[in-house]
Formats: C-alpha cells, sequence, structure tokens
C-alpha cells in the first residue's frame, strides 16, 4: 500500500467524521490496525478536529444546554437498570486499538461541540441581523417624525402668514366655488389698493393628465391671465401663495382647467367669485 496516496485520498477524515459505509468503514479499520502511520495520521486528524472545535466554541444559550443533558440522561442507563453482558463475537480481521485513537464516544464528543458552536453561532448571528432590522425600522420612525415635525412647523409658518396678511387693512377674501360642491374652494385674498394678490385651495382634486389649472381676473368683462397654477400648489391644499402679477382693478376672479402650459383664453371654467 501506498501510505501516502491513501492518507492524501481523504478517506481518514470521511472516516473520522463518520461518513463512510460498512464496508469502507472495516477496510479503513483494518488498514489502521496493519500499517500504525495510519493509525498516527487518524489520531492528528481528530486532534486538529477537536482543537478547532474548542476555538470557535461559543457558549450556547441555557435552553440550548439544558436539552443536550436532558437527551443524554435519557439515554444514559439508571442506577437500578439491569446492565446486560455484552456478547463477544469473534472477527475474523481483528480491531487494533491503537494508543494515540480516539475512541468513537470521543470523536461524537468533538462533532457534537462542533454542531453546538455552528448552531450557536446561527442563533447569535439572527438575534443580530433582528436588532440590526429593528434598529432601521427605529431610524425609520424617527426620520418619519422629523419629517412630520417639518410639515408642521411648515405648516403653522404659512398660518401665520395668512393670518398676519388677513390683518392688513382694505384685504379682501374672494371665494370661489365649483357649482354643487361647497366643501371645494379657491381662496384669493387682494388688497385692491397695492395690488397684491395671494392664492389658496382647498379639496381641489389634481387635474387630469396633461391638464393644467389656471387663474384669471375678470376686468371690464374680460378675462386676463394671472397664470397656470402649479400641481404642487395642488397637492398642498390651504398652503397661501403670492401671485407675481399685481391687481388694481377686478370684478371676479376664476380658475379654468386647460391644457398643461395654459391657454390665452379661458376654455373650461371651473370656478368663479366675485369681488366685493
Amino acid at each position: 500500500m501506498n501510505i501516502k496516496e491513501y492518507i492524501e485520498s481523504g478517506i481518514l477524515e470521511a472516516y473520522a467524521l463518520g461518513a463512510l459505509e460498512d464496508g469502507e468503514r472495516a477496510e479503513v479499520e483494518h488498514n489502521i490496525a496493519m500499517y500504525p502511520e495510519l493509525a498516527t495520521e487518524l489520531a492528528a486528524i481528530e486532534e486538529t478536529m477537536l482543537k478547532m472545535a474548542e476555538e470557535q466554541a461559543v457558549t450556547p444559550p441555557d435552553f440550548m444546554l439544558e436539552r443536550i443533558w436532558i437527551d443524554l440522561n435519557e439515554e444514559a442507563p439508571t442506577a437500578n437498570a439491569k446492565v446486560e453482558e455484552p456478547v463477544i463475537v469473534p472477527k475474523t480481521v481483528p480491531l487494533v486499538q491503537h494508543a494515540t485513537t480516539k475512541p468513537s464516544w470521543q470523536r461524537a464528543a468533538v462533532w457534537a461541540a462542533v454542531v453546538v458552536s455552528v448552531l450557536t453561532n446561527i442563533v447569535l448571528l439572527s438575534q443580530r441581523n433582528s436588532s440590526r432590522e429593528q434598529q432601521d425600522i427605529l431610524a425609520a420612525r424617527v426620520d418619519s417624525m422629523n419629517a412630520a415635525q417639518q410639515q408642521l412647523a411648515a405648516t403653522l409658518n404659512a398660518y401665520k402668514k395668512e393670518k398676519e396678511i388677513l390683518a392688513t387693512p382694505g384685504m379682501q377674501t374672494i371665494v370661489m366655488r365649483k357649482d354643487g360642491n361647497n366643501s371645494m374652494a379657491g381662496m384669493v385674498y387682494w388688497s385692491k389698493d397695492k395690488g397684491d394678490t395671494y392664492l389658496a385651495l382647498h379639496n381641489m382634486p389634481m387635474p387630469p393628465k396633461g391638464k393644467q389649472y389656471q387663474l384669471w381676473v375678470i376686468q371690464d368683462g374680460k378675462p386676463v391671465d394671472m397664470g397656470v397654477i402649479s400641481n404642487d400648489m395642488v397637492a398642498r391644499g390651504g398652503i397661501m401663495q403670492k401671485i407675481p402679477m399685481a391687481v388694481l382693478s377686478g370684478q371676479a376672479f376664476a380658475i379654468s382647467l386647460e391644457k398643461e402650459g395654459g391657454n390665452p383664453t379661458p376654455t373650461e371654467v371651473y370656478m368663479v367669485g366675485a369681488t366685493s
């Protein structure tokens, strides 16, 4: 037998792992008995496995240790149990226990330690991942709360500004409503003396795709374009926005629904409100 090739084949590692069939295992045991070099190599393999298990071992949780002890106690014979004498059957090939080899129970202990270590690491990794997920969820909630707080602050500032504007002497409030819908409104705050105009929308639906709202002032019976209303303003309903155009006269204000970008004249009047 070529001892070197036999060792390099990995069959001794398979034997130590208990991964061989009965016939293969018997052949390995026979060779170990015949060649002391194989017994020495097997001892070294098992010693390495034991060392690796000890180095990588992690103290398992209490519930796992308790489960192991319960299983061991169930398999161990009780003090009063009758222990039958083993029947010794002579074998054709004698098995020689080399001085440096480990008995089977010790091999089992090695792999039990490896399994416990691996399972414990899986449990700890799972707990660590769960903790990270909880931290991510908490961070997302904090970000959401901060965003909500900022939005609330912006809304309060807008209402404060609106209150100040409404308190301006000579400021008129023109309410534009859609027929048959009292909950939907466009609010124009107009200072005729200064020409300042502010617009706020309440419960206005988003315009269809390709469409946009447009604001008008009616002067001497003719609509004058005051510009299109951004969809962002529609989405932020209730937020007041100043209109750049100065308006010094007018009998009414109106909002129409036009093609995106607006029209020079209104084609679909949405709501109208007369000035006082």
